[in-house]
């Protein structure tokens, strides 16, 4: 009876975790803005107490489809775009997640079930899932992502912390790490303040597969929810693979393509934007470097033509397919003046860096050149004036931006001519509030009564004032007038 139980959980289990559907096409039969594939090149690595005591770190990358699409969404210049195209779709948003699963010691425990498409919540609204069920992670643009499991899993010295020990009480159907993992998978470590889980991976193996999760809102109706397939199966610990470092050589130059002006710009100066494509090889040798807690960076240079020195541009450095940007304000400081249509040659390359090897650079992609704007540095300002512009190598087209709109000279509107203006009325408004507050005292001492004279000296002096009498004293008759005594 106990086999029959575990194999219909199991089957329970398999099914839940089948996806709507494999393709790029949702449930009422509308297409994705974009091609959805199983998450490829997953890798994981144990980080030996660089975070917590038991913290690993995933490694997964994507399509070039899926990336130019959340490039795009990312960018504020194309949002509103990406936005018009969702709504024609019949979508007002459409995000995407990520679904890690994991199996210890064999790939037939995996945790997915039917809660991973409702976030944990059955039709009462009970949470089913602990924080050992990593149902809507992060996701981003870049080609290659990564996430970090098993960080923290509760403290196993309080009977109360739901995380270790879960929720079981009355209607509570809430697992814990505690109810996920078999004794012998861990050890109880001591830290001081409480006892935390270990996975022992000198005796054990995770196994992790990682899955997209696309919900796509409608314009008038409820979410819909799409998944992808599962990836392929990555491991650590006692049985996993080990991969070889990578040596120079084994990367291949970029390719890059597609240069023009954006119309942003960053801190005055221009700023362009290339295209990187991406090859599958690329993606997997990234995900295998950052297995083994190492990176791979792009970086872009750029020159004058005729100028031996190529300088490092400021941008993006993280790999990703679609557009990546770049300011010109490192060639503009170097040349102090670059007139307009002045040839500028661009190319790239990758560095590997890789734990316990010597970081090795790719071989350089091939060259862009492009026509310059005119850029002229003086102290820390740039003035530059933007025209249509067309090269042999790559066409731009630019609108011209206007200078500051109050002193005519900053390199854009709302300069620091700004903030000088606003101190000059704040002075004259301060003048004038004390100018009005000077006139109405003056006005008030005007208005108000002369003083009397002093008397002069033959002047009779003015009768004394009476003294008061008191209530209880009776008043003094007055002294008789001179006519009253003579008679």
């Amino acid at each position: 009876m106990k086999n029959v139980l575990s194999l219909l959980a199991a089957c329970t289990t398999a099914i839940a975790c089948i996806p709507f559907t494999a393709s790029a096409d949702n449930a009422d039969g509308k297409k994705l803005p974009f091609e959805l594939t199983a998450p490829e090149n997953v890798s994981i690595i144990y980080l030996d107490g660089d975070d917590s005591l038991n913290t690993f770190e995933i490694h997964y990358s994507q399509n070039n489809s899926m990336s130019e699409w959340s490039t795009r969404k990312a960018e504020p210049e194309t949002y509103g775009t990406v936005v018009a195209e969702l709504n024609e779709m019949g979508y007002d948003d459409l995000w995407i997640e990520t679904q890690i699963d994991w199996s210890i010691d064999s790939q037939d425990d995996w945790k997915c079930n039917e809660y991973w498409i409702t976030d944990g919540y059955d039709e009462n609204f009970v949470q089913h899932l602990g924080e050992w069920a990593y149902t809507s992670q992060s996701y981003s643009p870049e080609t290659s992502m990564s996430e970090w499991l098993f960080r923290y899993m509760g403290n196993a010295d309080d009977p109360e912390d739901s995380r270790w020990y879960g929720r079981h009480q009355d209607s509570d159907d809430y697992n814990g790490w505690k109810d996920v993992l078999r004794e012998d998978q861990y050890e109880l470590v001591d830290t001081g303040d409480e006892k935390n889980a270990k996975i022992d991976l000198e005796g054990h193996t995770i196994y992790t597969r990682v899955r997209w999760l696309v919900t796509c809102r409608p314009l008038e109706g409820e979410d819909i929810k799409v998944t992808s397939d599962w990836s392929e199966v990555a491991s650590v610990g006692k049985d996993a693979e080990t991969f070889e470092p990578l040596k120079k050589g084994d990367i291949a130059p970029p390719v890059i393509s597609d240069l023009r002006y954006m119309e942003q710009d960053f801190n005055g100066f221009p700023v362009i934007s290339i295209k990187l494509d991406v090859i599958p090889e690329l993606a997997k040798q990234i995900s295998q470097v950052k297995g083994t807690k190492g990176d791979v960076r792009l970086c872009v240079e750029a020159r004058v033509q005729g100028t031996e020195n190529w300088i490092e541009l400021q941008g993006d450095s993280w790999i990703k397919s679609g557009e990546l940007t770049y300011a010109l304000q490192n060639i503009a400081e170097a040349e102090k003046k670059v007139e307009k249509d002045t040839p500028i040659e661009l190319r790239a390359r990758y560095l590997c860096m890789q734990e316990d090897q010597e970081d090795f650079y790719s071989d350089y992609s091939n060259v862009l050149t492009f026509g310059s704007l005119d850029m002229e540095v003086t102290t820390a300002e740039v003035v530059d004036t933007v025209s249509a512009i067309d090269t042999t190598t790559a066409a731009v087209t630019t609108t011209e931006k206007k200078k500051c709109g109050v002193c005519g000279f900053c390199p854009r509107p709302l300069g620091i001519c700004l903030f000088i203006l606003i101190a000059i009325i704040l002075v004259i408004i301060g003048g004038i509030i004390a100018a009005v507050l000077i006139m109405k005292r003056k006005n008030k001492d005007e208005a108000a009564p002369a003083e009397k004279p002093s008397a002069p000296d033959n002047a009779q002096p003015e009768a004394a004032e009476k003294p008061e009498v008191s209530a209880d004293e009776p008043e003094k008759p007055e002294a008789a007038d001179d006519d009253e005594k003579n008679a």
